[in-house]
């Protein structure tokens, strides 16, 4: 993470995400301001010192900091642990080994709840006022050093805990395979769309880790996936790539897909179960895509990465 993160981030203007809150607004992120940001919390976790074994959690909606966090857990070497959304889970926390968790506004006095209880050491808050119990997140990110070195990565070390699995760079390299992700042709001016859940390893695989180790952008909306919205995104902004759960597409389909003939989607991947035949016929028919079922077949099997250490 942090090989390509550094590496894409010395291209200034490069985009990494669009973001685009609740309202429409958006804004465009590039690879250096998280390049900066993925510097800052690993130094931020190292002032923490967290033991062997223990990981950090977060549990965010998809706002920019859930990559930022992501990001720099990797490059402390640290393993990162997506949480589902809701209340924060005690018992998932504790099968973790969540030293830390962050956390928005709506879940700070549950997570320091679990604090008090001996759950977690630390909890950090984004958004909303400073609390005298809780780490702020934009306080200690504006204070942290930027000068750190990512931490060693051997293939064997764990990287991600997700799905109650535990994901090592290789497991990831694994999975990238057993999706198939070879054929989504990855270009690095591509802007990727992802509905795959963030706290499951696909999710964070196509969320993050495969298109930005492209160098192509994400697109986040923080509206969610309805259906209709998730429309008005696919025809606002260049998006060549989607990557959702096959029921996404199905709803989709339910909107009447003509109004996307003129988008810029090139591939599509349905994750998990797979959408019926009518609702792929549906795609073709309207935007001429077929939604690519994974695993790919072997013959087409290749290693994800384009770029040295890209997991």
């Amino acid at each position: 993470m942090s090989a390509f993160l550094d590496y894409w981030g010395k291209h200034a203007g490069r985009p990494a995400m669009i973001w685009v809150d609740r309202c429409g607004r958006h804004r465009l992120l590039p690879y250096s301001h998280f390049a900066d940001r993925a510097a800052r919390f690993a130094c931020l976790l190292d002032g923490l010192g967290l033991a062997a074994g223990e990981s950090v959690a977060v549990l965010l909606p998809p706002v920019p900091e859930w990559w930022e966090v992501a990001a720099g857990a990797m490059r402390a070497g640290i393993p990162f642990a997506p949480m589902p959304g809701g209340v924060p889970d005690g018992g998932r926390l504790r099968a973790a080994g969540a030293a830390v968790v962050v956390v928005d506004e709506a879940h700070l006095e549950p997570a320091l709840a679990l604090r008090r209880a001996g759950v977690v050491r630390h909890v950090v808050g984004v958004g909303g006022l400073p609390h005298a119990e809780a780490m702020n997140y934009r306080a200690m990110m504006f204070l942290a050093e930027t000068e750190t070195e990512p931490a060693p990565a051997p293939p064997e070390s764990l990287v991600l805990l997700a799905d109650d699995e535990r994901y090592s760079h290789e497991d990831l390299r694994r999975l990238a395979d057993g999706l198939g992700l070879a054929w989504l042709d990855r270009h690095r001016d591509d802007l990727h769309l992802s509905l795959t859940p963030r706290h499951t390893a696909t999710g964070v695989l196509l969320g993050l880790i495969e298109p930005w180790s492209a160098g192509a952008a994400i697109l986040v909306g923080e509206t969610g996936c309805d259906p209709t919205r998730v429309r008005g995104l696919l025809e606002r902004f260049p998006v060549t790539t989607v990557a959702a759960p096959g029921s996404s597409y199905v709803d989709l389909a339910r909107t009447d897909l003509r109004g996307l003939r003129n988008s810029s989607l090139r591939r599509v991947l349905a994750t998990g179960a797979q959408p019926d035949a009518g609702a792929a016929r549906a795609w073709f028919r309207q935007k001429g895509l077929w939604i690519h079922p994974g695993p790919a077949p072997a013959e087409v099997l290749t290693t994800c990465a384009t770029f040295p250490g890209a997991f």
